[in-house]
């Protein structure tokens, strides 16, 4: 089997782990209020946005490389 000496992975990031915090969030106002539910909502979007831009910063950056 031939390997690619040219692949490419990912950096490591903290937006998936942010993302799942979101995610827990949101889980637990279910169970009590909608206030926490609401805040889940805003981190879990924040985290999705970030970790979006991170990725399309790096894909850029690895074209002038």
């Amino acid at each position: 089997m031939d390997k690619n000496p040219e692949s490419h992975l990912p950096a490591s990031s903290y937006w998936p782990i942010v993302l799942a915090f979101g995610m827990a969030l949101i889980a637990a106002g279910v169970v009590s209020t909608i206030i926490v539910s609401i805040v889940g909502i805003i981190v879990l979007l924040v985290a999705i946005a970030g970790w979006t831009l991170e990725n399309r910063v790096a894909e850029g950056e690895a074209h002038y490389e």
